[in-house]
C-alpha cells in the first residue's frame, strides 16, 4: 500500500526557502499563463514561500487564489509575500494534496510545481486535484526528473550525489523522477 505522506526531503530550512523565493509564475508556470483569465479561481498546491502564488493572484485580479501547503510553518512567509505586494485576492491554508478539503468542481485551475516528487501517492494526489477542478478547467503540474539532470563540466562527486539523492528521496516515500511519470500517472 503506498505511503500517502512522504517526508519532504529538502526540508524547510531557511536556505531552501530562500532558493524557492526565486520561483515566479513566469519561470515556473510559464506554460500555464496564456490560459489564465482575470476571473479565475486557482488552487496552488505546495505553495511554499508564496512567490508563484502571489504572481498567479496578480494575474487574476478579479479572481481568487488559494495557496496550499502541507507544512504550516512556511505560510507566514507566503502571507508576507502576498501582503508585501498588496494582493487581497489570495489566501493560504494548510492541507494535504491526497485529501483536499474543498468541494468537487471548486477551482478553474489547480496548479502544482515540484510537488508530486515529494508525495507518497501521486496518483491519488492527481485524482484529488481533478476532483476539485471545474469541468473544462485545468490541472497544471510540473515536476523534476533527477535522473535526467546533467551538468558540465563534470564535477567530481556530483554523480555520487545524484545516486545518493535518488536513494534518500525514495526512502523518504517520494519519487525524484516524477517528471517522466506524469503522463502515466495522469
Amino acid at each position: 500500500m503506498p505511503q500517502e505522506t512522504a517526508v519532504y526531503t529538502h526540508g524547510h530550512h531557511e536556505s531552501v526557502l530562500r532558493s524557492h523565493t526565486w520561483r515566479t509564475a513566469a519561470n515556473s508556470a510559464g506554460y500555464l499563463l496564456d490560459s489564465l483569465k482575470p476571473h479565475m479561481r486557482i488552487l496552488d498546491i505546495g505553495c511554499g514561500p508564496g512567490t508563484i502564488t502571489a504572481d498567479l493572484a496578480a494575474l487574476v485580479p478579479d479572481g481568487q487564489v488559494t495557496g496550499l501547503e502541507y507544512a504550516p510553518g512556511v505560510l507566514a512567509q507566503a502571507r508576507a509575500t502576498a501582503a508585501g505586494r498588496g494582493l487581497d485576492n489570495v489566501s493560504f491554508a494548510v492541507g494535504d494534496v491526497h485529501a483536499l478539503d474543498y468541494p468537487d468542481d471548486t477551482f478553474c485551475v489547480v496548479h502544482a510545481h515540484q510537488v508530486l516528487q515529494h508525495v507518497g501517492d501521486p496518483v491519488q494526489a492527481l485524482r484529488e486535484m481533478r476532483r476539485v477542478t471545474k469541468p473544462g478547467g485545468l490541472v497544471a503540474v510540473r515536476d523534476a526528473d533527477y535522473s535526467a539532470m546533467t551538468w558540465y563540466p563534470e564535477v567530481a562527486g556530483m554523480a555520487d550525489w545524484q545516486r545518493l539523492y535518488l536513494r534518500v528521496a525514495r526512502a523518504n516515500g517520494g519519487e525524484p523522477d516524477a517528471g517522466r511519470r506524469l503522463h502515466a500517472w495522469a
